[in-house]
């Protein structure tokens, strides 16, 4: 099956089995067949609202099969799209639009493919070229969000390489349990349901626990895509936590904890996978053996290791360890749209930095050590402690602010973090929490506000973080600090 173009994907999976189920959601169910003329509605409408090819629409994405006409029809038309949030606040949604360049922003609806003759106005074959490029964003560095530019032939080989290795086959059923806006689950689920053929199961977004355990069972997923926060939930919940026919349990998003591959493993029978992802990249690396083992490279990704002094290390050995770099091949340089600075910044020698550590046992695997920088993984999803720290501090009677994770090992590690901050009187913590809440989504709130005169400073002025967090256990309760 090729994968050139999306539009081309489409095309042929439309031919070769229209009445296969393509995307389920909530009950309902679109075929292959259905999804292509949904795709030709929502294209005449898009032609009929008068924006030219090669302008960039950002899309408010959902969990849902509007999401994905929208985001087909688009680059079918030429529009380069850049997918976002669709719960962001409209603080969040400007930044990105600021950065993108975007035209506007598009919601999708059921009215993007009403009912009703296509006609005239139809796409004809020979139409627009489709879009070579598509935006995704990821966390942002001093408090902006950064906005990946991706070469779609490369995202679809990505996805084809990813989906052989870890033995995607056409008949699965594709549980994605992840935002689709967010590069794991593209990458994962979505982009491999088209290569493939599969049919892409879409649950809800957020989900609780206990409806993500019943929706496991109940949509006969063979293949899952989630991060260990809802691996973990989904075993607390008291539900059966997996069907009979399931085969792939695929997670990332944050370090897989060896105990609950473990308890995965003895609760379904099936192995839990890590991947190793970045928005940049895509696919990076699979685990294909026993958990907590290297990952295998994707093919076309190479890696190399650089000193904490900038050197290359030449043939490093299977236990040296330094900073992660990688290429991708036919990719390019990775470029952030609106930040040329940070694009210049990212590379070295040409070779992309990831921020992460790591060992290299052969060419062929990597083992990934953890973030040299100090973002934060909300149940896979990523928070910049900058960002957060600028929203805090722009709350009126605020005089300092320091964003963290507990220590690791910490009773409160985990999907936790919190926000120490010196206030002026009459500041209080509910007050911060609503401002923050206007101007950040839900997952970037912290958990806790820990409010202080003074932040405690270290003899070089820095923050005593270790200060900091024994006090907050010492006055709130180590269960109850985050």
């Amino acid at each position: 099956m090729p994968h050139d173009t999306l539009p081309g994907l489409l095309a042929a999976r439309a031919a070769a089995t229209p009445v296969r189920p393509a995307v389920e959601h909530r009950g309902t169910t679109v075929t292959w067949a259905g999804l292509a003329d949904r795709v030709q509605r929502a294209r005449a409408r898009l032609r009929r609202g008068g924006q030219t090819p090669g302008a960039r629409l950002g899309i408010l994405a959902r969990n849902d099969p509007d999401t994905l006409v929208a985001l087909l029809a688009a680059t079918a038309e030429g529009r380069e799209v850049v997918l976002y949030d669709g719960r962001a606040t409209a603080a969040e949604r400007d930044q990105v639009a600021a950065l993108a360049g975007l035209t506007g922003w598009h919601t999708p609806s059921p009215a993007d493919h009403a009912d009703g003759p296509v006609g005239a106005e139809a796409p004809a074959s020979g139409g627009p070229a489709p879009a070579p490029h598509l935006g995704l964003v990821t966390s942002g560095t001093g408090g902006l969000p950064k906005v990946v530019r991706k070469r779609w032939h490369t995202a679809l080989t990505n996805a084809a390489d990813f989906a052989a290795l870890a033995g995607y086959r056409e008949g699965d059923r594709l549980l994605c349990t992840t935002p689709v806006h967010h590069a794991y689950a593209f990458g994962v689920a979505v982009l491999p349901a088209l290569v493939t053929g599969c049919t892409l199961v879409l649950a809800p977004h957020p989900a609780a626990p206990m409806a993500l355990a019943r929706l496991l069972r109940d949509s006969r997923a063979t293949v899952v895509q989630s991060v260990p926060f809802l691996y973990r939930a989904v075993l607390d919940s008291g539900e059966p936590p997996a069907p009979s026919a399931l085969r792939i349990c695929v997670s990332a998003g944050e370090p897989l904890p060896g105990a609950l591959a473990e308890d995965w493993h003895a609760a379904t029978g099936v192995p839990l996978r890590d991947q190793y992802g970045s928005t940049e990249f895509g696919q990076i690396a699979y685990t294909t053996g026993a958990p907590g083992g290297p990952l295998r490279l994707l093919p076309g990704v190479t890696a190399r290791l650089r000193a904490a002094d900038g050197t290359w290390l030449a043939a490093p050995g299977p236990d040296v360890s330094g900073e992660l770099h990688l290429r991708q091949a036919g990719a390019g340089p990775v470029t952030y749209w609106g930040l040329p600075e940070l694009t210049a910044a990212s590379l070295a020698d040409g070779w992309f930095r990831t921020g992460d550590t790591g060992r290299l046992p052969s060419p062929e695997y990597v083992v990934v050590e953890g973030r040299t920088t100090r973002r934060i993984s909300v149940a896979g999803r990523k928070v910049d402690p900058d960002e957060v720290q600028r929203a805090v501090l722009r709350v009126p009677g605020v005089r300092e602010c320091w964003v963290a994770a507990p220590p690791e090992g910490s009773a409160g590690h985990g999907d936790r973090f919190a926000a120490f901050v010196a206030v002026e009187e009459g500041v209080t913590e509910s007050g911060l929490r609503r401002h923050v809440a206007r101007a950040l989504s839900s997952y970037k709130v912290p958990t806790r506000f820990h409010l202080r005169e003074a932040l405690p400073r270290t003899g070089t002025g820095k923050v005593h973080a270790a200060r900091l967090w024994q006090e907050a256990v010492q006055t709130r309760g180590q269960e109850d600090a985050p």
